[in-house]
């Protein structure tokens, strides 16, 4: 296929997560509408049903890790596959609705200024997450880390981080997304590269995306007219120490020098 064939390239990476990717997988199918699309799964290496789930849907084209790798080293396997005019990040753990992937192509399609997006995310109990924000600064990073936004719900300071000053229902230009659903041009990834590897095995990949991306001239835009369930269950969320920190902070500090020259 040439990139004018298909519209729009799925790709999501499941690690033991069978159960929730044969969800996601029904709700991707059932949504995709006229759309042309190809849907990539990885298999990162599970002891789960993974591989079997994935190989029932003839629609998937299912890649096999021997072994672990990270989040981007696995995105840019499939990427780099694939031919559609947009790219999607698609966490396993999401139920996406029947208008969701149609209408975000339309509307990228529409804005051509724009190089990256995300529809609203919501919990199972229909309220909503706050995934699209400004880029984190170092006192914003520690304050989050800290979990002061529990101790002072109305901070300033993690209310601009978080943009949760804003109005959820009212689209509007931000500096990054949540990778749990991300839809790029095909044209921004080409000018600006995939994900960077060094950030794996997880974390501040997709600041790091946005942020070339929004270096490039492009605008990256929360588009709160359709949306998807997130379940986002994710183990660092727990407590506030356990093994994923370190790797936690080692990209921050990664990101922060990257980006900041180290100030």
């Amino acid at each position: 296929m040439n990139n004018k064939q298909v519209d729009i390239s799925i790709v999501t990476i499941s690690t033991n997560e069978g159960d929730q990717l044969r969800d996601s997988a029904e709700s991707v199918l059932a949504g995709l509408g006229n759309l042309k699309a190809e849907y990539f799964v990885i298999d990162n290496a599970s002891t789960d049903d993974t591989a079997r789930i994935a190989a029932q849907y003839p629609e998937i084209q299912l890649i096999r890790n021997t072994e672990k790798t990270g989040f981007s080293t696995n995105n840019n396997i499939a990427l780099k596959k694939s031919a559609g005019r947009y790219v999607l990040l698609l966490n396993p753990d999401t139920i996406l609705n029947s208008d969701t992937l149609p209408y975000m192509v339309k509307y990228m399609d529409e804005h051509t200024d724009v190089g990256a997006s995300s529809c609203k995310l919501l919990n199972p109990d229909g309220s909503i997450q706050h995934t699209a924000r400004r880029f984190p600064t170092p006192v914003a990073v520690v304050a989050r880390w800290a979990h002061l936004d529990r101790l002072f719900p109305n901070m300033k300071l993690l209310e601009k981080y978080l943009m949760s000053d804003a109005d959820p229902n009212t689209p509007r230009d931000v500096d990054w997304l949540v990778g749990a659903f991300i839809l790029v041009r095909r044209t921004v990834m080409d000018q600006v590269g995939m994900l960077d590897t060094s950030f794996d095995p997880l974390y501040y990949e997709d600041i790091d995306w946005c942020y070339r991306i929004k270096k490039a001239g492009w605008l990256i835009r929360y588009v709160p007219d359709v949306s998807i369930i997130h379940l986002y269950d994710r183990e660092s969320a727990q407590t506030l120490f356990n093994r994923w920190t370190f790797i936690h902070f080692r990209n921050i500090l990664r990101y922060f020098w990257k980006h900041r020259g180290g100030r």
